[in-house]
């Protein structure tokens, strides 16, 4: 009776688990399961793997009878003699709240887990998620952009603000060995290369968390052999932005590269195309042929997928996209201004997006680096690109 009084967002409804054969509504407690419906919608409104981590905390909060086994009632007094109240379980970036009595577990609100997005003092405990971020100031990386220039980029993009989903027109995924913090600007940056006349102010970024160089490097192996959860993540996002009818123009860099190979062709086992998404692929470790036919198959759109510096071993040695000797000697050489932590970024032929070869030299000019500059020279002819 009292339950008829409640405003209709606070009114519980029976929770149903999605897949054929399996339901949370009573388990072996004699609990039933109910969601109210504010929460429910807020769960229809996720996609499918973040609802997938809901559902995986249910069935521990149900397995257990709502209290958990570490629970002092559960050692003290009978199941019908406990209650708990507000409890929260932990659903990946979300937080379930729920109520139990010995009748029934009640789902009261499902929301983000602050605790556990955003930066990080560790960068290895950041966590895979969305993070909506906007536009700080009007300095754009071109090729007349100056060493001062360069150092503004880190400020031009600001704040960052967790999201569940991406209602921006443009969106991104970061490469390996990149915290939150360097992401957001950085990844900014190749917004701007890829999709220059948007004058994009705000984009969603996808952060690809570092867990370190050796286990950034096995992830890149992982979803060239298999699938990481990182890619099935992005899977899942690309799949509700489809179910959205959102058109976003995504960009990725490096190792994102091969995240977003590897979601697309996730996408495309499951029969489901991508048709109006558009994709620009920076100095991408993903193997192009591979890529261009997941694409293809999947009707997405591919702006850029060759902003490749050709002395860079990402794309070309690592992405197996060019392993002539020529390559080999070209990358070999100019690995350390890749892989050093010492050197100006606009020094690196990976960091940010490759503009020409004449841009290159100039910056290592700028920046004292006379014999790297000279040897890109020797090679600027033979190659042919300015």
């Amino acid at each position: 009776m009292q339950e008829r009084t409640l405003p209709p967002s606070h009114q519980l409804i029976p929770l149903e688990y999605p897949q054929t054969g399996w339901s949370l509504r009573r388990k072996r407690h004699g609990k039933q399961v109910f969601i109210t419906r504010e929460a429910n919608q807020f769960l229809l409104n996720l996609n499918d793997y973040q609802k997938n981590e809901v559902y995986r905390a249910l069935s521990k909060i149900v397995a257990e009878g709502g209290y958990g086994l570490t629970s002092g009632g559960l050692k003290t007094r009978p199941m019908a003699m406990r209650s708990k109240t507000d409890a929260i379980a932990a659903a990946g970036i979300l937080n379930l709240v729920y109520s139990v009595n010995s009748e029934k577990i009640v789902v009261n609100a499902i929301g983000l887990n602050k605790s556990v997005v955003g930066p990080m003092p560790v960068a290895s405990k950041e966590r895979a998620g969305l993070y909506e971020v906007t536009r700080e100031s009007n300095v754009r990386y071109s090729k007349q952009s100056s060493s001062a220039d360069i150092q503004t980029l880190t400020k031009a993009w600001g704040h960052q603000r967790p999201v569940l989903e991406v209602s921006t027109a443009h969106a991104a995924v970061n490469g390996m060995q990149n915290d939150l913090l360097k992401a957001r600007w950085l990844m900014g940056v190749h917004l701007d290369a890829a999709y220059w006349n948007d004058a994009a102010d705000k984009y969603t970024l996808f952060h690809n968390p570092t867990a370190g160089f050796v286990q950034d490097v096995f992830e890149c192996i992982q979803d060239k052999v298999g699938a990481s959860k990182v890619a099935k993540q992005l899977a899942a996002i690309l799949i509700d932005c489809q179910r959205k009818k959102r058109a976003i123009k995504w960009v990725c860099h490096s190792q994102g590269g091969i995240i977003f190979n590897r979601a697309v062709e996730l996408v495309n086992d499951m029969g489901i195309r991508l048709e109006g998404q558009k994709v620009a692929i920076h100095a991408g470790g993903n193997k192009k042929e591979r890529a261009t036919e997941a694409f293809e198959r999947a009707g997405l759109e591919v702006v850029d997928i060759d902003r490749d510096n050709p002395f860079d071993f990402v794309p070309n040695l690592a992405g197996g996209n060019n392993w002539s000797w020529s390559s080999i000697r070209r990358c070999y050489h100019f690995a350390k201004l890749v892989v050093g932590k010492q050197n100006p970024m606009q020094t690196s032929p990976h960091t940010l997006p490759f503009l020409s070869l004449e841009t290159s030299i100039r910056h290592l000019q700028l920046n004292g680096y006379d014999d790297e500059a000279k040897r890109m020279i020797r090679e600027q002819s033979r190659l042919g690109k300015c």
